[in-house]
């Protein structure tokens, strides 16, 4: 109702990035996810995971696509993120660039690692070599931050990455050992290279992020609902109407004028108007204030579920309203009076995870949004 490599430029990079991810939106590709209605969590039965305790049984695909929406969360002003996962992906999981260059320019590489053990550092090494030799054979650039994604690090891989030095000089410890599986299977020139090139880096762009800041930061996204079976946030109180008439308003507020003219044979043009009359100033500031309680439930539900979930709301809401507001009736005022009714005996799907949190108000502003976009009209006039 409303609402790969990336190698070479980065036209081919976005339009690779939206044929796999989606659009892109201010820079940044939004996931070809199907349309989902998140549902509310039962009420009763055995108790639900975790979040954390979910991610243990993802795939690899699934730790990705995670990821993903974890890093698009971190507020980085990054020009792509997308997921690179997959045979050939040459030691970048997810790749978030900060220019329009991509992986060419300066970027932040995401290794997703899912065990259901902890990471230890031989898990990390052969990572760190992919890195190197994607430098070397000119895949793309080093990245300024390379960051270990994993349900757990383990407490050698954790020390280590928080002095550089150690961790250097660990990886070369690993590297030289006698019979080392580390770079045996390339070719002597690039295992060179590639060697040559570590020991040129001070390791200080290798870190790891806890999982649980990961989970924080993700609970304040819209996909953390589709994704784990919890109830929704405290949705914040409502603000008052502001004084003077919003953008948003100039529809709703001039088919509830036509209704008042109409009624009471009035002339009114403007919001101040209505508001400084003694018949119409008391119900006109009841819908604003039901206008600006809906407005809070879409901004609500954009920033807690996929919008589909709101979707089904107002879908549902004008299910329920629209065959009172067909009928015939003497004055508008009447067609939007009956509406309104109808609308505040409307229950929402309790299966929706949002119903808990609409309210009255809510669903009597949800049909001035409605007659926003021109799906419902109150005087006969304004349907000729």
């Amino acid at each position: 109702m409303r609402y790969g490599t990336l190698r070479g430029d980065m036209a081919k990079a976005e339009e690779a990035a939206q044929e796999e991810e989606g659009p892109v939106f201010e820079g940044i590709p939004v996931p070809n996810s199907p349309s989902q209605v998140v549902l509310a969590p039962p009420m009763q039965g055995a108790p639900l995971l975790t979040a954390k305790q979910y991610l243990y049984t993802y795939s690899d695909v699934q730790w990705e696509e995670f990821t993903v929406e974890w890093v698009r969360a971190l507020g980085h002003p990054y020009v792509l993120v997308t997921r690179m996962g997959g045979a050939g992906d040459r030691g970048a999981d997810v790749a978030a660039c900060l220019t329009r260059q991509g992986t060419n320019g300066e970027w932040h590489c995401y290794q997703c690692k899912h065990y259901q053990d902890a990471l230890q550092p031989a898990d990390a090494w052969p990572e760190i070599v992919k890195i190197f030799v994607a430098k070397v054979l000119g895949v793309y650039e080093l990245p300024t931050r390379y960051i270990f994604v994993a349900p757990k690090i383990g407490s050698y891989l954790t020390r280590y990455l928080a002095n550089p030095a150690t961790l250097k000089e660990e990886f070369f410890k690993a590297w030289n050992k006698a019979n080392t599986k580390l770079g045996a299977e390339l070719h002597a020139g690039v295992r060179t290279a590639v060697e040559a090139l570590a020991h040129a880096n001070d390791f200080s762009m290798f870190e790891a992020r806890n999982i649980d800041w990961i989970v924080d930061l993700h609970r304040t996204t819209p996909h953390h609902a589709r994704r784990f079976p919890t109830p929704l946030g405290r949705r914040p109180a409502v603000k008052q109407p502001p004084s003077e008439q919003g953008a948003q308003e100039a529809v709703y507020v001039q088919k509830l004028l036509a209704a008042y003219n109409e009624k009471y044979g009035l002339q009114l043009q403007t919001l101040h108007e209505a508001r400084a009359h003694a018949r119409t100033q008391q119900h006109l500031a009841r819908q604003r204030e039901a206008f600006y309680s809906a407005e809070a439930l879409r901004v609500f539900a954009r920033e807690s579920v996929p919008y589909e979930t709101y979707e089904a709301v107002e879908t549902d809401l004008f299910e329920a309203v629209i065959e009172a507001e067909e009928r015939e009736y003497g004055l508008g005022y009447e067609r939007l009076t009956a509406v309104l009714e109808a609308a505040v005996h409307h229950q929402p799907n309790p299966a929706n995870i949002l119903a808990p949190v609409i309210t009255v108000r809510d669903r009597k502003g949800l049909c001035h949004h409605l007659a926003n976009d021109g799906q419902l009209t109150w005087c006969k006039e304004e349907s000729q």
